[in-house]
């Protein structure tokens, strides 16, 4: 129930996240459903005061306790940015990824593709005198490790591109101009494999400009993306799996800054003085 989106520019990082956070559960013996839905989640949060901040998708709970606040209690045990000089973004998302790992295999045991819930985080941000920034993602069960999202070209020259995760079809649809579902269908009838497939339908891709994209523009696309998804859940039939407002931040080499974030808050109703 979420859908994630962190754009890379020449200026910066932008990330965006939905709000929509579901509760699972059932009787014993029964398969799982969705027991509550809230629109007030939090999927994207700051590191400390480092200029590093996180996406998450998947489960929204380990036990008791949301991954906004894991994620909140990992980063409140690290020191601050004026305590360690010389951080890097590689370690501080490694010892993340080892902070939830050992909860998500207490709740679920050892890892075992294909039998547990996906729990995926990117981890986005500037090490210290780093001009450009490092993306790095991991995703319980399947992809445990760390993987290297966006790396730099041999030149040096930034990774630059939008990037998506959680429920991903209406985005997929529309830039990539399929359903992520159509290239393994096609494969089948044309007798193919699916990357031969989505080497045909590439040309319907819509090419986006990246290398000359203002950092507003990157935000307005991050937003745009997220908004279209929410849109898709809510008119199409089916259950409004992704929804709330849309949390945004900008990450450059001089810090992290939130464009728009949840604030707690008293809804006053119409008629309710």
């Amino acid at each position: 129930m979420t859908i994630v989106v962190a754009v890379k520019v020449n200026d910066g990082l932008v990330l965006a996240a939905d709000s929509a956070v579901a509760v699972h559960g059932g009787p014993a013996g029964q398969p799982p459903g969705v027991l509550k839905t809230y629109d007030y989640g939090r999927k994207l949060c700051h590191i400390k005061d480092y200029p590093i901040g996180t996406l998450n998708w998947g489960v929204s709970l380990l036990g008791s306790r949301t991954i906004e606040s894991l994620i909140s209690e990992y980063e409140f045990g690290l020191p601050g940015v004026e305590a360690q000089p010389m951080f890097k973004v590689r370690e501080i998302a490694g010892g993340l990824r080892a902070f939830l790992l050992e909860r998500y295999e207490t709740q679920y045991g050892p890892l075992s593709p294909g039998t547990q819930p996906p729990l995926g985080v990117l981890v986005s941000g500037y090490s210290d005198g780093a001009y450009f920034p490092e993306q790095y993602l991991f995703e319980f069960p399947v992809t445990p490790e760390l993987q290297v999202r966006r790396p730099d070209g041999e030149s040096g020259e930034p990774n630059l591109g939008v990037d998506w995760f959680g429920l991903t079809d209406a985005i997929t649809r529309l830039i990539k101009g399929a359903d992520p579902r159509l290239g393994e269908v096609l494969a089948q009838r044309l007798k193919t494999s699916p990357e031969e497939t989505w080497e045909v339908l590439a040309q319907y891709e819509y090419r986006i400009a990246f290398e000359g994209m203002p950092l507003q523009d990157a935000i307005d696309l991050a937003v745009y993306l997220v908004e279209m998804t929410i849109g898709r859940y809510r008119f199409a039939v089916g259950a409004p799996l992704c929804g709330g407002e849309v949390d945004t931040a900008v990450i450059t080499p001089r810090g992290f800054t939130w464009i728009y974030r949840k604030n707690w808050r008293t809804v006053r109703r119409e008629g309710v003085k």
